[in-house]
């Protein structure tokens, strides 16, 4: 839970895969860019650093704030020329019936007009891309455009 001068993003996911894959998905560079970057380098560890890229946009590159194996990874995220200050991006699995729930949380954004935008692509980006990690794992369909980038 967010402090009550900060927004965050929080959302969950049911997806049907087994939660090892899911966790896979979320941690292993070779995983991320089938639904997340094009261009991806992680050391999954706590302190460990991370770099994520798009073709034509921003690499985010940060460090690993915390990593439990199986179950959850932290992102101190950073947005190339924004100053993101203490915004953290967690990604969580636990397992559910037949598949695995997905939770992601993006915390930490303040609730200053300046924010605002920051805040709506955030719910709206992680929307995106948890629905493309949904439809990656259990129809094998990444539903970003052949024709970005």
């Amino acid at each position: 839970m967010s402090p009550p001068n900060t927004r965050a993003v929080s959302h969950q996911y049911f997806i049907r895969a087994p939660p090892e894959k899911v966790f896979a998905a979320i941690t292993d560079p070779k995983w991320l860019v089938r639904w997340l970057a094009d261009h991806a380098e992680i050391s999954p560890r706590k302190g460990g650093r991370y770099s994520l890229g798009w073709k034509d946009g921003p690499t985010h590159r940060g460090t690993i704030l915390e990593f439990v194996p199986g179950k959850s990874i932290t992102f101190a995220w950073k947005w190339p020329g924004v100053d993101l200050r203490g915004t953290k991006f967690k990604l969580s699995v636990e397992a559910k019936d037949d598949g695995a729930m997905l939770r992601v949380d993006h915390t930490g954004f303040p609730r200053l007009a300046k924010w605002v935008d920051l805040y709506g692509g955030a719910e709206w980006g992680w929307t995106y891309f948890a629905l493309n990690l949904k439809s990656v794992l259990e129809r094998d369909h990444d539903l970003r455009s052949r024709y970005d980038g």
